[in-house]
């Protein structure tokens, strides 16, 4: 059975909000309102880093952590768990969604979620322009809203709008129960870890840290099932990257990627500046 993840590679974010804007724009997020978030370490302030500035001659050792976070869709979600008029619920897919006809904004679900992810809409939703954004209709006033992972994409084969439109290619999205797909791959092969473990909410949405991944393999916005040439790994030796054989020169592609080429980037041998 399909049970949609997400993974996201802190080493490839940039903190641009890209995931933050297109969220917003693709799904008729109302003004003040925001599903995806791009929180930085060092404060509670966007773009905060964190250590210390030079002083007296000594070096200083900011640094600037980005830690994107929305729903994190938990197979064990106490939003689900609380809401008085199930409301709140998980597909078969394993999206967490919410019936907005049968909300009756309680919030329960807001003070049960330990990561925040959820936003009520006090006052009639205003959006730029004012006929609204995106394909999905605006939620009325009265309602809590959230992240869907982008669920009406996904039901035409087509990867969530923050996953598409991350620059830095560190969003990939996938079937966490198909070993073969790249989500449950990075996550065999990379150090990753997910938000408030210990919570037992068993979320979705896996970070990785440490040594960089390769990124998002497809440059399609079309979900990787959906292809037939996405095949970043080798399967016979360690799961790595691979080059693609029979190539030459420059030219890299995203159905295969050489050990230090990165995706939307050519890989170039030799040469000149």
């Amino acid at each position: 059975m399909t049970n949609y993840g997400l993974v996201i590679d802190q080493e490839r974010c940039i903190g641009c909000h890209a995931c933050a804007v297109t969220c917003k724009q693709e799904n008729n997020v109302g003004l003040g309102q925001y599903w995806n978030r791009v929180l930085t370490e060092g404060g509670d302030k966007m773009d905060t880093p964190a250590g210390t500035y030079p002083e007296n001659g000594e070096d200083g050792t900011l640094e600037m952590s980005y830690q994107p976070t929305a729903c994190q869709h938990c197979d064990n979600a106490p939003c689900v768990k609380v809401c008085p008029v199930n409301a709140t619920y998980t597909r078969e897919d394993g999206i967490v969604e919410i019936d907005y006809d049968k909300c009756i904004g309680c919030r329960y679900c807001m003070a049960a979620c330990p990561y925040n992810a959820r936003v009520f809409n006090w006052d009639e939703p205003q959006t730029v322009p004012e006929d609204g954004t995106g394909d999905v209709p605006a939620r009325p006033q009265g309602v809590v809203e959230k992240c869907t992972f982008c669920s009406h994409r996904v039901e035409e084969g087509l990867d969530p709008a923050c996953v598409v439109n991350c620059p830095a290619d560190a969003r990939i999205f996938g079937d966490l129960d198909n070993e073969e797909s790249t989500v449950s791959k990075y996550i065999k092969k990379y150090q990753t870890t997910r938000l408030l473990e210990d919570r037992g909410t068993d979320p979705k949405t896996y970070y990785i840290r440490g040594e960089m991944s390769p990124g998002r393999p497809q440059t399609s916005d079309k979900m990787e099932s959906e292809l037939d040439d996405v095949s970043v790994w080798s399967e016979p030796k360690d799961n790595g990257p691979v080059e693609e054989s029979g190539g030459s020169g420059g030219g890299g592609s995203h159905g295969s990627l050489s050990n230090d080429a990165l995706p939307h980037v050519p890989a170039f041998e030799g040469g000149d500046d």
